[in-house]
């Protein structure tokens, strides 16, 4: 990502309000936002509902022992927002399972197509993420990026 792209995520991301309690939650909107802007997409809002939806699913992966879309209780992706009420338009997820930061974890992405379209999906609008730094894979941060429009 070129300073130019960064600058304008961190602008947009300050104007925005946000008040997000993690360094990777703020580089995670950095990175994909700088992504999206320097792309001509419009940059993504952080949405709670999202993130926390994220975090459980990365919890239930983690104990799991496996990185998938369906959850331990047979559960997908459209079944988990529609628990925690998020009147989806559009929506998306993206898993990883790397030693990477938020920037890696976005150029891994952006080398898959089904990953980089989601990613440049131009009908979402807000995110959330959520992380498990799993010793048993040693080092390695599971990643789960949730994507949507309500």
């Amino acid at each position: 990502m070129g300073r130019i792209g960064l600058l304008i995520a961190a602008l947009v991301w300050l104007a925005s309000g946000a008040a997000l309690a993690e360094t990777w939650q703020k580089d995670i909107v950095l990175q994909v936002n700088a992504l999206r802007t320097a792309r001509g997409l419009s940059p993504l809002a952080w949405n709670d509902r999202l993130g926390n939806a994220a975090d459980a699913h990365a919890l239930d992966l983690y104990r799991a022992g496996r990185l998938s879309h369906e959850g331990r209780d047979g559960s997908t992706m459209v079944q988990r927002l529609e628990r925690i009420d998020y009147p989806y338009r559009a929506a998306a997820e993206n898993l990883a399972l790397c030693d990477c930061d938020a920037a890696g974890v976005v150029g891994r992405w952006m080398d898959s197509a089904d990953h980089r379209r989601n990613l440049l999906n131009p009908n979402v609008r807000e995110m959330g993420a959520g992380v498990m730094d799993d010793p048993e894979h040693r080092g390695r941060v599971l990643w789960v990026l949730l994507l949507g429009a309500s």
